[in-house]
């Protein structure tokens, strides 16, 4: 089964969130913005593929705006 195009309006939602912290889980983002879980990870997918966002691998994986978290040294 395909899934569709991620919802504009979810996906700015996610845009606006993660402008208010450094990182943020997907499960957390879900939470604050009170979608689902599964429509918030397409949109970050979508946002990362738009070169939006960024998924960081720190034990667990995270989600940042693209640039806002500085690389390990």
């Amino acid at each position: 089964m395909q899934k569709g195009a991620a919802d504009p309006a979810i996906k700015q939602k996610v845009l606006d969130y993660l402008d208010t912290v450094e990182k943020a889980k997907s499960k957390e983002i879900a939470k604050a913005i009170s979608e689902e879980k599964s429509a918030v990870d397409l949109a970050v997918k979508e946002l990362a593929f738009e070169d939006k966002v960024e998924y960081l691998y720190i034990t667990t994986t995270f989600v940042a705006l693209k640039g806002k978290v500085a690389p390990p040294e």
